[in-house]
């Protein structure tokens, strides 16, 4: 797998949000808000940034650079603490 890092949940959306538009989901060409909006969506890293699974994005090469085969994902609380 590969996966962007990025500073802000936003960022990461963002992302996602070109790739759902690019692949042509029916979110983005029907405009409505309804059907499938991103392909994949990002996770929280244990050091509190985001990580996109882009293993099947389009990458352009600055994106292949950066992209990691791992993160450490944000541990989920105790059951008890929710």
């Amino acid at each position: 797998m590969l996966y962007l890092i990025y500073d802000t949940k936003e960022a990461a959306i963002d992302r996602a949000d070109e790739e759902g538009k690019y692949i042509g989901f029916d979110y983005w060409i029907e405009d409505n808000g309804e059907g499938t909006r991103w392909l994949t969506y990002p996770n929280e890293t244990i050091d509190y940034k985001w990580a996109l699974d882009v293993t099947h994005y389009e990458l352009d090469s600055q994106e292949q650079a950066d992209a990691v085969p791992s993160y450490v994902p944000l541990p989920e609380p105790p059951e008890e603490a929710i």
